[in-house]
């Protein structure tokens, strides 16, 4: 469980990874270290993803910013959508990172070449919130404001099917899709349950229930499944069985995100509480927590030593020295802004009565906000959005039924044909700065 990484984005705008070591005092004892933070960002930081050595991260200042996490380089900046980026999944090779964002758009991003090879503009008719990819990589599922769920053929660029759910009484207010281990099966996450669907049966499998509204979850193996909740528990079930699922208090605030690899979950909580459990079994205990003094949107987990990653953190003092010198010169771009709460999933939430830490970081920030209107950088703009040649005005898409109970429909959809977009300006290479002194 040493040489794990956790990294964290946060709503001050800052991506930080956390080292899981053995304490020097006591070798038997873990500890998270934070052996790298970075701004790149000039909003909160809403989805994190990553593969391998890469990171992407993706924010509400409409950016995607992709690392190497080897060499601690900003590879390169994507500038191609027109809303907050919710949502995005590698492809399980890592050839391609699929993006999500609420101007309605789906890009796919060759990670070899940096560039957008396709673009779905009218993915969906809002919002898209959530994105997942098939473990075996040839469908893709993307969940949408506009309360329809598709499922795409990532080979033909198709959407192949699609479910209608705002007519559901079942669903109130989704905002998460996730396919299991297998791929067999996937979850839908509502404000008062979740909803397992199985492939095979093509109807849901199970639904349960929540005591308080679910804000993150994961699979822990293809029938287990762990969520988190608002009031700070944690809720684990199996699918398979009608056991009423354990609930375990581990926070007095939300738990806001969490990932999970091996045996081992991560978790973390809005008031700032990283933690690591170890689940064997039934059994279920903590390895080791940390308080970050910031409040967490996402995360994500990787295996730092197995993967070879930072590097750049073993070169001499001097370098590093040299490395905290350019960017003390790397100027932010835009206007920064300090989010108080969830634009997309607490809009209607109260805030916390309890007051956070604030750190360096925070502080930072506080500082550089203003009430200034400086423009972020002009978008590139997306051609794929023209109407493509040959598409008649009087092709309509089929109606979605009302009373649709689970059965997935083929969708008589035309397909655009995108022209690819010109790649964004790329900026000078940045490296993410450690916090050793």
């Amino acid at each position: 469980m040493a040489g794990l990484e956790l990294i964290i984005g946060t709503y001050e705008q800052f991506t930080a990874g956390f080292k899981v070591e053995p304490m020097k005092t006591d070798p038997s004892r873990l500890h998270m270290k934070e052996i790298f933070s970075t701004h790149n960002h000039t909003a909160s930081v809403r989805v994190l993803a990553t593969y391998g050595k890469l990171l992407a991260s993706g924010g509400s200042d409409d950016r995607i910013c992709i690392f190497d996490l080897e060499t601690g380089l900003l590879k390169d900046e994507m500038l191609h959508h027109n809303g907050t980026v919710n949502c995005l999944a590698f492809s399980p090779k890592g050839d391609y990172l699929f993006s999500g964002s609420s101007d309605g758009k789906i890009s796919a991003i060759n990670t070899k070449r940096l560039n957008i090879d396709k673009t779905w503009s009218n993915a969906h008719k809002g919002a898209v919130l959530s994105l997942d990819i098939h473990p075996k990589g040839r469908l893709a599922l993307t969940l949408g404001s506009d309360m329809i769920v598709k499922t795409w053929d990532l080979v033909t660029g198709r959407a192949i099917s699609t479910r209608g759910l705002r007519n559901d009484p079942k669903y109130h207010a989704l905002s998460l899709i996730k396919w299991n281990p297998s791929g067999d099966s996937f979850v839908l996450m509502d404000d008062r349950m979740v909803d397992i669907i199985s492939l095979e049966k093509t109807h849901s499998s199970r639904t349960v229930k929540c005591p308080s509204k679910p804000i993150c979850l994961c699979w822990i193996s293809d029938t287990e499944l762990a969520v988190g909740l608002d009031d700070g528990h944690l809720m684990m079930f199996n699918v398979d069985d009608g056991d009423e699922p354990e609930k375990i208090p581990i926070y007095e605030s939300r738990v806001k995100a969490m990932a999970f690899v091996r045996d081992l979950l991560a978790t973390t909580s809005s008031a700032g509480d990283v933690s690591l459990w170890k689940i064997d079994g039934k059994d279920f205990s903590e390895i080791c927590t940390t308080n970050i003094g910031c409040r967490p949107i996402c995360m994500v987990v990787t295996e730092a030593d197995e993967l070879g990653l930072h590097k750049y953190l073993q070169q001499s003092e001097d370098n590093k020295d040299e490395v905290r010198k350019q960017l003390n010169r790397i100027q932010t771009i835009g206007k920064v802004t300090v989010e108080t709460e969830d634009p997309i999933r607490e809009a209607s939430e109260q805030p916390r009565s309890k007051k956070l830490k604030k750190n360096k970081r925070s502080a930072l920030v506080n500082e550089t906000n203003n009430n200034g209107s400086t423009p972020l950088p002009n978008k590139q703009k997306d051609d794929s959005q023209s109407t493509p040649k040959g598409t008649s005005s009087t092709q309509k898409k089929r109606k979605l039924a009302s009373n649709m109970s689970g059965v997935w429909e083929e969708e008589d959809v035309v397909i655009e044909e995108a022209e690819l977009p010109k790649k964004a300006k790329k900026h000078k290479a940045k490296k993410l700065y450690s916090t050793e002194q």
